[in-house]
């Protein structure tokens, strides 16, 4: 009865540790942009958990990989037509969703479908306390920056895959996967598009992203915006240089020739197309700073839509095709 108790003990500290270690605050400047450009990332390998479903479009299995030392889940789909001729892979990066209802692959399957016919492979992280996922760390507010660090190291680790199927799925449900894309590319929505923008300025290779209706307001006005308040927003910049965290003044980070695709409809009620209007002045000022100190322009396309809603309904084959149309016009 002693050793049972004390093994009881001693997996109660456990837990009191691990807990302690993963939900203690980080040190919010350690996650600035400024600090990001040199955070040590890691490779990891794609480990393929289950064959969610399959039909005639895909083979989508549900996976993890290795982010900030924890688990983040995600959803891999290969297209069904084809699958060793895929002309390369979507990394898609969603926008905020409901941990309460939330599913992986949610937010990201339906506008995927259009790239699965195309030939396009997908692979959509779930992020940080969703899904699968490891709980997120603390504090709460750097989320945007813990999830741009989950999408670099995918980016990442999508340069040079490494599959591994668990060993729990049967032979039937696995398909050979690609040791290697022709192309990564990027698709954000809302909260992912700001993660895609600052993904661009973190790994400054030149990418090709789409944003769809992207939360381009720099952090920390975004999370003042988003239910922070105009407290909590006053009070970031008091205790911190919040110009270290903003989007807008890293625009000069993201490599010449990265390739930018902007979508935005005009009845957008949730990210204001203003937003994207300024983003849109913002990039055309850096590329004429870039033109006079003879560095390569970002290049960079914004399209409207009339009418159109914050997931650009009813103009959804219109974005799509072309999306397509840019990420395969990439050299």
């Amino acid at each position: 009865m002693i050793i049972i108790m004390k093994r009881y003990a001693l997996i109660i500290i456990l837990i009191f540790i691990y807990t302690a270690l993963n939900s203690q605050d980080r040190n919010v400047t350690d996650y600035s942009l400024n600090s990001l450009q040199t955070y040590q990332y890691r490779t990891s390998p794609i480990t393929i958990q289950r064959l969610a479903f399959k039909n005639d479009l895909q083979y989508a299995y549900n996976v993890s990989y290795t982010s900030m030392g924890l688990t983040v889940s995600a959803r891999l789909s290969i297209p069904a037509s084809n699958p060793q001729n895929i002309k390369g892979i979507v990394i898609m990066l969603r926008g905020y969703q409901r941990p309460t209802n939330y599913y992986t692959g949610k937010g990201t399957e339906n506008p995927a479908r259009a790239y699965l016919e195309q030939g396009w492979a997908i692979i959509a992280p779930d992020f940080l306390g969703y899904a699968s996922s490891s709980p997120s760390p603390s504090p709460a507010f750097l989320h945007q920056f813990f999830s741009t660090i989950n999408a670099v190291e995918l980016y990442k680790s999508m340069e040079q895959p490494v599959f591994q199927f668990n060993s729990g799925v049967t032979q039937a449900d696995r398909i050979p996967l690609p040791s290697s894309f022709k192309k990564i590319v990027l698709w954000g929505h809302s909260n992912g598009g700001q993660v895609s923008l600052h993904l661009l300025e973190v790994i400054q290779k030149p990418v090709s992203a789409v944003l769809w209706a992207p939360v381009a307001l720099p952090f920390p006005e975004s999370a003042g915006h988003f239910g922070r308040g105009a407290a909590w927003l006053e009070q970031f910049k008091k205790d911190y240089n919040s110009n270290n965290f903003s989007l807008i003044n890293h625009l000069d980070k993201i490599a010449p020739g990265a390739r930018i695709l902007l979508h935005h409809g005009d009845n957008d009620t949730s990210v204001p197309k203003a937003w994207s209007d300024a983003l849109s002045k913002a990039i055309e000022s850096e590329n004429l700073r870039r033109d006079s100190e003879g560095i390569g322009r970002i290049i960079f396309r914004y399209e409207t839509y009339k009418g159109a809603d914050h997931n650009l309904r009813p103009f959804w084959s219109t974005v799509q095709t072309r999306d397509t149309a840019f990420w395969e016009a990439e050299r």
